[in-house]
């Protein structure tokens, strides 16, 4: 029987062969940015010894999504590719989302660590995180680059896009992931029409009242106007991450996208992973199995995701006081937008224990 970390070892991944991940909040500098424990870092230097041996902790999520059928990143990288935010400025505070990752969230005053402290935390660099990203910057080759993804924050706000844009070879695929609540600038939009290759992922949760909840800053009609532009421009998908918020509503973005990409449609979904308490899985199964696409059946599809059997802790009373205190600063109230999932979750707390059981096959 192999091990995890055998498994992990014997992957084929081309983020182990030359990709590069700028997009950590903490500054690290490695392959993927779901790999964990790494020491290489814009304010600490890039350990070589490290990156002669990548493989450590944090494959798992590609290892699933390929078990229920889907595409992952191990599978779609190539190897003389990078990912990167420039900043961490943003407008929205997304429920999802965290204090490091966005402006908005950082100007909030609350002890959000009290939820997760490795998920909402605060980071102490992240004045000087422009600046040494551009030292590192500026010591790597940037003209072989075929692939370049933009996250942020929101990519679209940040001051180094167009400087940075304008360093890159016009040959490289580049893509960006926005909220959608600013269409590039016109300096910014013509040197992207320079580039042979342009995407843009959407990141859309929901539609309507639930969108302006879930990702909090968006307003819901000026929003859509603007993907409706992104469409115009470029290949453009609508990108959502199902969480306990938004399970048991995702045919709604499904039918806004027109389908996934695989039957004519935008719509690309994968499951939130952290923190633990917003995890779909949060909801038991049998109520989850009620809510899946109903266009869609069988292996390979977003249901799999909607039916994931992967075990979590339930933390249901955790998950009211979290959007009781979301509610409290960005006076918008889940139970309004999802009396649904609102309603369970308090079924849950009183009627279920804190700690399940594993399931059967995870015993022994």
């Amino acid at each position: 029987m192999k091990t995890k970390l055998q498994t992990y070892q014997n992957l084929e991944c081309n983020r182990l062969k030359g990709f590069i991940d700028l997009s950590s909040a903490d500054g690290s500098v490695k392959p993927c940015c779901l790999i964990k424990d790494w020491k290489s870092n814009i304010y600490t230097g890039v350990d070589t010894s490290e990156w002669s041996n990548p493989v450590k902790e944090g494959c798992w999520p590609c290892l699933d999504n390929e078990k229920n059928g889907h595409e992952s990143m191990r599978q779609t990288a190539i190897k003389d590719g990078m990912h990167i935010a420039l900043d961490f400025t943003c407008n929205f505070m997304c429920r999802i989302c965290r204090p490091a990752l966005s402006s908005k969230w950082d100007s909030v005053e609350e002890e959000w660590t009290r939820f997760d402290k490795d998920h909402y935390y605060r980071d102490p660099n992240r004045k000087q995180f422009a600046l040494q990203q551009e030292r590192l910057l500026n010591l790597l080759d940037l003209t072989e680059l075929k692939e370049v993804s933009f996250v942020g924050g929101e990519p679209f706000f940040s001051r180094r896009l167009l400087p940075f844009l304008k360093r890159l070879p016009k040959t490289a695929k580049i893509s960006f992931n926005t909220n959608a609540s600013i269409f590039p600038q016109d300096e910014v939009l013509k040197e992207i029409e320079k580039f042979d290759d342009v995407k843009v992922d959407v990141s859309i949760d929901a539609v309507g009242e639930l969108a302006e909840c879930i990702r909090f800053g968006t307003k819901w009609d000026e929003v859509d106007s603007i993907i409706q532009r992104h469409i115009s421009y470029w290949e453009t998908y609508i990108y959502s991450t199902i969480s306990v918020l938004n399970v048991n509503r995702m045919q709604e973005v499904w039918d806004y996208a027109g389908g996934d990409e695989y039957h004519g449609g935008r719509a690309r979904m994968n499951p939130l992973i952290n923190p633990n308490f917003l995890r779909l899985e949060q909801i038991p199964l049998e109520q989850r199995i009620h809510w899946g696409i109903k266009e869609l059946q069988g292996n390979g599809d977003f249901n799999n995701i909607i039916s994931s059997e992967t075990y979590v802790k339930y933390e249901h009373e955790k998950i009211i006081d979290f959007l009781t205190t979301c509610d409290k600063h960005q006076g918008i109230f889940f139970q309004d937008v999802n009396p649904e999932i609102w309603e369970l979750l308090w079924t849950l707390k009183y009627q279920r224990p804190q700690k399940d059981t594993l399931p059967t096959r995870w015993q022994n």
